[in-house]
């Protein structure tokens, strides 16, 4: 999990309410000004000012703050300010997240966010998406911070505000990066950049530098790196910024430590710290502490090691977001065990193991790359239907034109309908040029999704597999210090255990890639090797009905038809509420037919079509590489699903 980008959550949030109030980054309201203001104005006008005084305070003084913030909410409320009321319960949800109270937080979110999208309040809808993502965010859950953050750049896509698209971009750069997709990362932090230059503002552009310097680090072009760190300091320097200076002084130090400088980058871990010592978001520090906790395991100074990471640990305990600060579990739990603290590291890997495994399941991974197609689908068919009206109203025009001509007219009658053709024809071709960029993009989904798979596959073998050989290595390390000892034997169990659960990932690994019966015998040994596995479990009772079928299609294709299949099941044991499952397969004058059925919550061309993931749009593309179809049927209870394919070589 990334610990850079963690600490300037808090930040992001509350500078996306200045937005609200129309505010210049370099332009300060403080509540003295605002409250003599507060006396000129009428009751039912003083919402904002109130809202503003509320959101000063959202920091320092949270009675204070929700003071202010309720008696704007009651005005709203009494004068049928409904805008009103929809800011206010952004504000509250702020004043909650800086008090540390997480469940008010998403509350007032949600109820803001209901309101706004009754009252038809779009850009409102996309202020609450971006806040709602944000505290997914802070929670560990990323699909569905990143799922909230495209629906806010849905829209604000379509406003005219730079901010809001430069702070959304950003997010969702921060989201990929955190995830180590340094190539999506760069596309949006560098767009997030970009648009905060042209606004411009200080503190904004030093934020972006900063999650750019980290994007080159870990490419390893530490000279850009570095040079865009140095641009952020003089930056925070000069505007006596220090949470962007502690942030440059670590970004630096990392560069350091990434190329064996530790000395040196230990000097400016501790000038990182000492900053953030005097910071009132402690996230900040969190950070600092987690990343010279983790230079010390490097450098085999364990004591050190472990009393800075527990501190870390012990932060986004108070802070409630233990699930941003995974490396330092990690750093605390190999030094605990490094210094034959073997109770307390056991327990702390054990913790470690649970929350990653929460944290990055397969299903997650996939459906990270499935929202972005959807956000790039639906921005597509926004342009075409604003392309389709342009064209209604230009008949409509021309219509009237040649209403009002008359008959004496008939040349220029005659001159319009020939520009009203070619201007139709134009944006026919404008349209279907769009249509086509949007099946290309239908078609790069089925190659992102396996890119993403292999992305999901390195992230298992790194947090999985390596931190069990990793942490076995240790235990076998110990053998043989005391034998016969009772830590002997313990250590002896927990290799032994730790050994026998990479061997497990590996075999699951490596069946998610191919089963090995496919690669030796084909698509129909594959399915009865899926039908074998999932009858194991004993929750799915998974029939197979193949009668003498002669599969002809080639290997690759093959190969695309068992994914959509697997695809099918893998659907319904997530999403289905299923207890059976009937796949059946024959030939039907050279196609193959291949019908799924399933007991559970059922599937319609609607449901699936407006799903926030692409598994059913990559099972449609892959048929269709195979020039065929897939068909939804109606059926009383449960998903029946229809695959025709060409059974030809």
């Amino acid at each position: 999990m990334n610990l850079v980008c963690s600490g300037m959550k808090n930040l992001l949030i509350l500078f996306s309410f200045f937005v609200i109030f129309e505010i210049n980054a370099q332009v300060y309201l403080y509540p003295d000004s605002l409250r003599q203001a507060l006396g000129k104005l009428e009751e039912k006008d003083q919402v904002l000012d109130l809202l503003r005084i509320g959101f000063y305070y959202a920091q320092e003084n949270t009675d204070s703050a929700l003071h202010y913030v309720n008696k704007a909410e009651n005005i709203a409320i009494k004068y049928q300010d409904t805008l009103g009321e929809i800011i206010t319960y952004r504000i509250k949800g702020v004043v909650y997240y800086e008090s540390n109270r997480p469940d008010s937080t998403i509350w007032y979110y949600r109820k803001g966010r209901a309101l706004a999208e009754i009252a038809g309040e779009d850009l409102q809808l996309a202020h609450f998406d971006n806040n709602i993502g944000m505290y997914y965010w802070n929670k560990g859950l990323l699909s569905e911070a990143l799922e909230h953050f495209y629906e806010a750049k849905k829209s604000y896509d379509l406003e005219e505000s730079l901010y809001d698209k430069a702070m959304v971009s950003n997010n969702i750069g921060l989201i990929y990066q955190s995830l180590g997709d340094f190539d999506k990362a760069l596309k949006f932090g560098t767009e997030a950049h970009d648009l905060r230059r042209a606004i411009p503002d200080s503190i904004d552009i030093m934020t972006s530098l900063g999650n750019l310097s980290y994007i080159y680090t870990e490419l390893e072009e530490y000279e850009k790196s570095d040079s865009i760190l140095f641009e952020s300091l003089k930056i925070s320097e000069a505007l006596d910024y220090p949470i962007e200076e502690s942030k440059s002084y670590s970004g630096l130090a990392a560069n350091l430590e990434r190329q064996g400088n530790y000395s040196e980058a230990e000097n400016l871990y501790l000038e990182a710290i000492a900053i953030s010592k005097g910071l009132v978001n402690q996230s900040h520090l969190m950070n600092r502490y987690a990343e010279l906790a983790n230079l010390y395991l490097k450098t085999g100074r364990f004591e050190e090691a472990a009393r800075l990471a527990d501190l870390s640990l012990k932060i986004s305990d108070s802070l409630q977001i233990r699930s941003a600060n995974a490396s330092a579990l990690m750093t605390f739990a190999m030094s605990k065990i490094a210094l034959k603290d073997q109770e307390e590291g056991y327990k702390a890997l054990e913790d470690y193991n649970k929350l990653t495994d929460s944290l990055f399941n397969a299903q997650k991974a996939v459906s990270l790359s499935e929202m972005e197609v959807r956000y790039e689908t639906e921005k597509k068919e926004q342009l075409i239907t604003l392309q389709e009206a342009d064209i209604a109203q230009q008949r409509s025009i021309n219509r009237m034109q040649l209403f009002i001509s008359g008959g004496g007219f008939i040349l220029i009658s005659l001159v319009g309908g020939l520009w009203y053709n070619r201007s139709r024809y134009r944006k026919q071709l404008e349209i279907q040029n769009l249509i086509a960029i949007e099946e290309k993009n239908r078609l790069k989904a089925v190659i992102e999704a396996e890119e993403n798979e292999r992305s999901r596959i390195a992230r298992e073998l790194h947090d999985g597999l390596g931190q069990s050989l990793t942490a076995a290595k240790i235990f076998v390390g110990n053998l043989g210090k005391k034998p016969g000892s009772d830590e002997e034997q313990k250590s002896k169990e927990k290799s032994m255990g730790l050994l026998s659960q990479s061997i497990q990932e590996v075999r699951q690994i490596s069946h998610n890639l191919m089963p090995k019966k496919f690669e030796a015998q084909g698509l129909i040994q594959a399915l009865e090797e899926m039908e074998e596995l999932i009858n194991k479990t004993q929750k799915v009772d998974f029939q197979l009905h193949i009668a003498d079928l002669n599969i002809k299609l080639k290997k690759e294709n093959q190969v695309h038809l068992y994914r959509i299949i697997q695809e099918l099941v893998h659907n319904g044991l997530k999403h289905g509420d299923i207890s059976k499952i009937d796949l059946s397969a024959k030939e039907i004058e050279d196609t193959l037919s291949i019908n799924y059925r399933d007991d559970g919550i059922g599937l319609s061309e609607e449901k699936l079509a407006n799903s926030t993931g692409i598994g059913y749009q990559n099972m449609k593309t892959r048929a269709g590489i195979l020039g065929g179809s897939i068909h939804i049927n109606q059926a009383e209870h449960g998903a029946d699903i229809q695959i025709l394919i060409p059974n030809s070589p």
